[in-house]
């Protein structure tokens, strides 16, 4: 019979044995459903299969459910996250489901839930909008609105909150609706869309560097004050990126995650921008996630935890202020997972 090796989120250095049920696969990477303990269940992550356990066969619990048909993590995430545990002496179950989103660590499908978002109703779309004079933000809400429906993830991006469009909501302006997004390739219709700034000498000499090593792997560190042009430079470099159907990472801190940040991206490319940050609710991190994993995100833009993000053709990962003390870990040692650097120095 097939023994699975199981890491679990328990603050213990070792994996648990668990008999596959027959004609079960489960491959390295897939997470499962065991029991645990007295009457609990737990979901694992399967670290390797083999026929043996250093315990008696006749004495090992059944996997419950296999949850994944293919592994959940990237090659290149699996290896971080192996190396991670056994470099930071931390549980391995640990350090695996804090790189999960929260709905992923729960046992939730592996696949796009539906998303919610705003739309203007009838009487919204009627109504005399300066009837909502007193309140500037509800009359800036509801324009946006009759310009078409507002992701819920994209509400933390706009100058109003989700608590301007609950009091429209209650007025009957506006409404909440689900959608399960469909799959499209950016790839066909990828596009440049924004304005090209010309490139003065100094930034055409950096693009034309990265550019020359762009076949293999390559790590270059752009110096520059505020304000001389590094940002055009990560665009150039995007742009050639894209335009060989691979994806990007940009991270940012935490401070520079900003509306105008987003949208400098958006209208620069025609192609999907999906962004990670604490504003989002469990689905929508997840989805963001998924459409990384799965190509449909050409670019994702996120602070030090977008890190490990899956994709499925990453072409260039660009750390933006990569000085910046927020993507180190600032709490105490006895974290209940080791947090470490994403950028790392010889």
């Amino acid at each position: 019979m097939s023994v699975a090796h199981v890491a679990l989120p328990v603050p213990l250095p070792r994996t648990f044995d668990y008999l596959l049920p027959e004609g079960g696969v489960a491959k390295a990477g897939c997470r499962v459903r065991v029991p645990f303990g007295k009457q609990q269940e737990r979901v694992g992550i399967v670290v390797s299969v083999s026929d043996h356990s250093e315990l008696p066969l006749d004495e090992l619990k059944s996997v419950i459910e296999i949850l994944d048909n293919e592994p959940i993590f990237s090659p290149s995430i699996w290896r971080l996250l192996l190396w991670a545990a056994d470099y930071y002496h931390h549980p391995l179950g640990d350090v695996l489901f804090h790189a999960l989103p929260v709905l992923l660590r729960q046992g939730k499908p592996a696949s796009n839930a539906p998303l919610w978002y705003w739309f203007a109703t009838e009487e919204g779309q009627a109504v005399d909008i300066n009837s909502l004079k007193r309140s500037a933000k509800q009359q800036q809400a509801l324009a946006a609105l009759r310009q078409g429906k507002i992701w819920r993830y994209q509400v933390a991006e706009l100058d109003f909150t989700d608590a301007t469009l609950q009091t429209l909501r209650r007025k009957g302006l506006c409404e909440l609706a689900s959608e399960t997004p469909a799959f499209t390739d950016w790839r066909e219709h990828y596009a440049v869309a924004g304005e090209r700034l010309r490139l003065n000498t100094e930034q055409a000499t950096a693009v034309g560097a990265i550019h020359s090593a762009s076949d293999g792997f390559s790590a270059w560190l752009l110096a520059g004050v505020t304000g001389s042009g590094k940002t055009e430079v990560y665009l150039s470099v995007l742009e050639n990126v894209l335009a060989q159907g691979k994806q990007a990472l940009v991270m940012v801190p935490e401070i520079g995650l900003t509306p105008q940040t987003i949208a400098r991206f958006r209208e620069r490319f025609n192609a999907p921008v999906e962004v990670l940050h604490s504003g989002l609710n469990d689905s929508e991190r997840l989805s963001a996630w998924l459409k990384a994993k799965n190509g449909e995100a050409a670019i994702v833009i996120g602070t030090r935890s977008s890190l490990f993000t899956p994709f499925k053709n990453l072409g260039v990962i660009v750390i933006d202020e990569e000085h910046d003390s927020s993507y180190k870990q600032q709490g105490r040692v006895a974290l209940p997972c080791p947090r470490f650097g994403c950028v790392s120095r010889p």
